[in-house]
């Protein structure tokens, strides 16, 4: 976990708040800005293209996420804002998980990690998406890139404004406030756990906590990344 880092013990409430709140600002942000421009706005140019390859019976119809295939409304908001939340909980929980993976790993295995339940959660043999739209292989190939597409954007947007002084550069903090509120409900999750970031610091756990955390979320993240995996291939098979 990112805030329990070691702090120097005449290090403040203050201090140690203020430190928090930035990492947890920088990873919602980070994670409601990929979301909102992967996610969103690029699952929404993904279903365009798919509707330009599927038969024209397609339009019009109501996909599995509630959305009617090939009409741009309002609703397209909806799906942005809706991406920008998913993306600012992913964001705040890499940031949080981010020093417990070794830095080479960070970008791959993220990356992997959300491509695979992503895509688990999205690829599924019944219903509008998978069994009407052609080809079926891109559609798939689609929605499995997107979630890992928007993580690798999360890891290099936190990992660029990790590397900042925190609240040094007042327009980075303003922009990352506003893209952190672009996040709404993830800020409920950022908030809970920047609280037991903060117990953790103040309560002289932040070795110990750092140290377990860099033995358990590495693999971790490796199991789920090859469950989700078997269930995504699992699902591909029956819709090919």
């Amino acid at each position: 976990m990112d805030a329990p880092s070691a702090t120097g013990g005449s290090a403040t409430v203050r201090q140690d708040a203020a430190a928090v709140a930035w990492w947890v600002l920088v990873g919602a942000a980070s994670g409601a800005i990929a979301g909102a421009l992967v996610g969103g706005i690029g699952g929404r140019l993904a279903m365009l293209l798919l509707r330009l390859t599927s038969p024209d019976a397609v339009t019009g119809m109501i996909s599995d996420d509630g959305f009617e295939i090939g009409v741009v409304s309002f609703d397209t908001a909806q799906l942005v804002l809706a991406m920008a939340m998913l993306g600012g909980i992913n964001g705040v929980l890499y940031a949080a998980l981010r020093t417990a993976i070794p830095r080479k790993l960070r970008l791959p295995l993220w990356s992997v990690f959300a491509a695979a339940l992503g895509g688990a959660n999205i690829v599924h043999d019944d219903g509008v998406d998978f069994a009407l739209l052609e080809p079926a292989a891109l559609a798939i190939a689609l929605f499995v890139l997107l979630p890992g597409a928007a993580a690798a954007v999360v890891v290099l947007f936190v990992e660029r404004w990790m590397l900042v002084e925190p609240w040094s550069d007042r327009r980075l903090s303003i922009g990352l406030c506003i893209g952190a509120i672009a996040g709404t409900f993830a800020l409920a999750f950022a908030a809970l756990l920047a609280a037991a970031a903060l117990v953790l610091r103040r309560g002289r756990l932040a070795g110990p906590a750092a140290r377990v955390a860099r033995v358990a979320v590495p693999p971790a993240l490796a199991i789920v990344t090859a469950l989700a995996g078997w269930r995504l291939v699992d699902e591909t098979v029956r819709i090919l």
